[in-house]
């Protein structure tokens, strides 16, 4: 008899678990999607009023925020740094490839992140500028619906994981 607590503790525990770690994912992505907000508007105060070099800004970009955004401006920061001949949008590109698994963001924002890259190292300071206020802006309205899509599902996903353990303890015992 206490063998089937147990396991109808374990069968709650771990829906309740798996309910919250998709949760977690919402909230995830809602915390990256500003972080690289923030990443754009360091970036445009290094350039436009710092007039740093692009890799030295990306170092100084990286080290400033958190994982796994932070490790995308480091890691283009370093590709551009080892001077292979690559471009600024092939090191992007390079660095966000190797943190994808770790990003929580939709296709459309991968996307936007791919589109990012397109603006790095090409043209002058304004042009440079004038992309990422864009993608900026595109960004913000992924947060913004990121921010909806948590409020809809944090709670669902929670309860729902809680909820599902009980049914299925109920129907097994």
């Amino acid at each position: 008899m206490l063998l089937k607590y147990f396991g109808a503790a374990l069968i709650i525990a771990s829906t309740y678990f798996y309910g919250n770690s998709i949760s977690s994912f919402y909230r995830n992505r809602v915390g990256q999607l500003e972080e690289l907000l923030l990443g754009l508007e360091m970036f445009h105060t290094e350039i436009n009023y710092g007039l740093t070099p692009l890799p030295l800004a990306f170092m100084n970009i990286g080290a400033k925020l958190r994982e796994p955004v932070g490790a995308i401006f480091l890691g283009a920061a370093r590709e551009m740094q080892k001077s292979r001949g690559l471009s600024a949008r092939r090191c992007w590109q390079n660095a966000w490839e190797d943190s994808s698994g770790a990003l929580a963001f939709s296709a459309r924002e991968m996307k936007l992140l791919e589109r990012l890259g397109l603006a790095w190292g090409k043209g002058d300071k304004n042009d440079q500028l004038r992309q990422t206020a864009l993608i900026q802006e595109l960004l913000r309205q992924a947060l913004r619906e990121a921010r909806e899509e948590l409020q809809k599902n944090d709670k669902m996903w929670k309860y729902l994981g809680l909820l599902g353990g009980t049914t299925l303890v109920i129907f097994l015992l």
